[in-house]
């Protein structure tokens, strides 16, 4: 007896597509964000990742918008060398404020383990054009902060939900792909953020909300400390008066 899938939902058939996913815009430092809830501190640049769909020849397809409907990929946080997975960490105490007995004894709470990596760790396809202006689907991570300062590298994994069996609901990851290594560091310690790249300025154009910089915060403070070309001024007198440069205070 046949029974349908759940949902109505049906597997199509791939047509021996294989598909592989690479980093185009690889992450290169961030601020860590410490263990508190609000305090978000963005990976710099946001990752991206290509999807890539080609036969069973190894001739690449051009996957249309309504072929990555079904199409995710998600991430994890990884230590430089690539094996030990890093996405949790281990945390002395529960609470970072200490709670109190009646009797005035301290008293903290249990040690646990929370996400080392917050953020949006999964990312839908996006269909996009980049500076090529050629089409491509895209997966964007604009969205990570890592608690903890280290070095540190990104796993990837690619999943096609169209790819599942509709009747367990399960399906299996197509491709992975891992991001080069990048630091994280104390704010003390922290370089600043980068200017934004060509490819993140491409896509933010298109509606991707991707927050974009003219450039770096040095670059700023460097040329605040420089006095501006002033044109001299026409002399009143007999003498000439050299003009005064206003400085600029850093932001």
């Amino acid at each position: 007896m046949f029974v349908p899938p759940p949902l109505k939902l049906a597997r199509p058939s791939q047509f021996d597509i294989q598909y592989s996913i690479r980093v185009v815009q690889n992450p290169i430092r961030a601020r860590c964000c410490g263990f508190g809830e609000k305090d978000r501190r963005p990976i710099d640049p946001p990752p991206i990742l290509e999807l890539i769909a080609t036969d069973s020849h190894g001739n690449r397809i051009e996957l249309k918008p309504e072929d990555s409907i079904l199409f995710l990929a998600q991430c994890e946080l990884y230590g430089a060398d690539r094996c030990e997975n890093r996405t949790i960490v281990y945390t002395p105490w529960s609470s970072m404020t200490p709670s109190f007995l009646e009797d005035g004894v301290h008293k903290h709470g249990k040690p646990e383990y929370v996400r080392n990596l917050i953020g949006s760790t999964v990312s839908n396809a996006y269909h996009l054009y980049n500076q090529s202006d050629q089409p491509g689907t895209y997966f964007i991570f604009h969205d990570l902060s890592v608690r903890t300062e280290g070095t540190f590298t990104l796993k990837f994994v690619f999943v096609n939900l169209a790819a599942g069996e509709p009747i367990t609901m399960t399906t299996q990851i197509q491709h992975e792909a891992f991001s080069s290594t990048f630091s994280v560091y104390p704010a003390k310690k922290f370089p600043g953020l980068t200017e934004s790249t060509a490819l993140s300025r491409c896509f933010s154009k298109q509606g991707i909300k991707i927050p974009i910089r003219n450039e770096s915060p040095y670059k700023r403070i460097s040329n605040a400390f420089c006095p501006p070309e002033v044109e001299p001024e026409k002399p009143k007198t007999k003498f000439t008066r050299l003009p005064i440069a206003d400085f600029l205070s850093p932001e």
